[in-house]
């Protein structure tokens, strides 16, 4: 697994993110501390990987803005006192670890640079539906109309039908989504949408 370069540190409780700021920056990591999600997600850059505070509907917060704006980065939400159904309900969420000893830097570092195939694999899907996200918010309401009805294995003319238009029209829609995914085929565009989550 890449190695982050920046390992980004949202908590609102001002003590706590410096002491884990300074643990980490000390282990000769370059820290960014955010008090707010919001913060972070106008900032935030690709290579972060995000320690986050598992208090109230944070770790909720924060996937749902990421999917809203098409932005993925491993997240792994911290607590002091974590219960086993929080540690589950994160990990089902998404999120590629959990630690509930802060600010031990081994354990940070354990699970960012796990090897783990599992984790991989969760990292790698993270990507894809972020870049797959961020292909079809180019597509206007239509287009995304015509893409959902594809899914579901209509045809133009069914489709057609659904949406008040003619067949000729749907393909119009169609080629015009094609080209702005930027995919080969109809097969491809279809992918993109399953990665999605469409």
């Amino acid at each position: 697994m890449e190695q982050y370069r920046t390992i980004a540190v949202i908590d609102s409780d001002y003590q706590k993110r410096a002491k884990i700021t300074n643990a980490l920056f000390s282990g000769g990591h370059h820290i960014e501390p955010y008090e707010e999600i919001e913060e972070f997600i106008t900032e935030g850059r690709a290579s972060y990987v995000v320690l986050i505070s598992d208090v109230d509907d944070n770790l909720d917060r924060l996937l749902e803005l990421m999917n809203e704006k098409a932005l993925w980065f491993p997240v792994v939400p911290y607590s002091d006192n974590a219960s086993l159904n929080s540690i589950v309900s994160a990990m089902l969420k998404g999120a590629i670890g959990y630690i509930d000893k802060l600010p031990d830097l081994a354990s940070v570092l354990e699970v960012i640079n796990s090897n783990q195939v599992e984790r991989k694999k969760l990292i790698e899907n993270g990507r894809m539906r972020a870049e797959a996200r961020s292909k079809l918010v180019l597509l206007t309401k239509r287009e995304r109309e015509v893409l959902k009805f594809m899914s579901e294995g209509m045809s133009n003319k069914i489709i057609g039908l659904k949406l008040g238009i003619s067949p000729r029209t749907v393909e119009i829609h169609r080629a015009n989504m094609i080209a702005k995914l930027e995919t080969d085929s109809t097969n491809e565009a279809l992918r993109l949408a399953a990665y999605a989550d469409f």
